[in-house]
């Protein structure tokens, strides 16, 4: 009979599976095993089919993914829940339907990297994810740190052929540092890659930067940021607003089993 662990548990939930992003997560989850502290054990859960397109709808389909993962990992004892995807979908839900810490790759990365200065360029993984990324600058309040937002112009092939390939990296590097240099030249002194493929591929070696400017792997900042949120409740610190014009109640059994069994 195997010994039940004694560690804090932490879900990470992905929009990628192994089919289609084994190259990447090849370097994700041992980069996420070397980022938590001992006392911390991290389960990186997959979703398949996998968000492989980009669009609003595959958004939509991964927000109920989110916010089924959050109610799971709660259910199943797990004391945080964190999803590694920049767009956040579902998040505010998830929050509003756990009682467990409930964060997103990009709402923490952001406002870590208000920490490293004064204003961020933001950098997407394709250019139909802008108008996303200008939407969670308005949610987080963000506009007067933010220089502008630009994008590499490929597809989620390009990139996993980057993982494997040095030629095909440098290539994606090239426009990476050429948009990031634009976003300078606007005023960014921050640079954040809007994903954590971008991230693992731009930012995972120690103090990345273009011309000065911090690259932030977002990554290591929502684990970290999911251990702090663990033990500032174990601290005594609430977690969460519930008061009602928050968005953050809680809801009903009956409005919980009816999203369960309709939703």
């Amino acid at each position: 009979m195997s010994a039940v662990s004694s560690k804090l548990r932490i879900w990470a939930q992905g929009a990628t599976d192994k089919a289609g992003h084994q190259a990447y997560l090849a370097q994700l989850l041992p980069h996420l095993q070397a980022c938590v502290d001992p006392e911390f054990e991290v389960e990186f859960h997959t979703t398949t089919p996998s968000v492989t397109t980009v669009h609003a709808l595959s958004e939509f389909r991964f927000s109920r993914a989110v916010i089924r993962g959050a109610i799971q990992a709660e259910r199943e004892g797990y004391d945080v829940f964190f999803m590694n995807h920049f767009q956040d979908v579902g998040l505010y839900e998830a929050r509003a339907s756990v009682d467990i810490p409930v964060l997103g790759l990009g709402e923490s990365t952001l406002l870590h990297a208000c920490t490293l200065g004064r204003r961020l360029g933001l950098l997407a993984i394709n250019p139909a994810f802008i108008p996303t990324h200008a939407d969670q600058i308005q949610r987080y309040g963000l506009q007067q740190r933010v220089a502008g937002i630009a994008a590499i112009d490929a597809n989620i092939s390009d990139y996993m052929e980057a993982f494997a390939s040095a030629a095909k990296k440098a290539e994606l590097e090239a426009v990476f540092v050429r948009e990031a240099r634009k976003l300078m030249d606007a005023g960014a002194d921050v640079i954040v890659p809007t994903g954590g493929i971008p991230m693992m591929l731009f930012g995972n070696v120690p103090g990345a930067n273009v011309d000065g400017a911090p690259i932030v792997n977002g990554v290591t900042v929502v684990i970290k940021a999911a251990e702090m949120a663990v033990k500032l409740r174990r601290l005594g610190a609430r977690h969460i607003s519930r008061v009602p014009r928050s968005g953050f109640a809680l809801p009903s059994q009956k409005t919980l089993g009816e999203f369960l069994d309709h939703g």
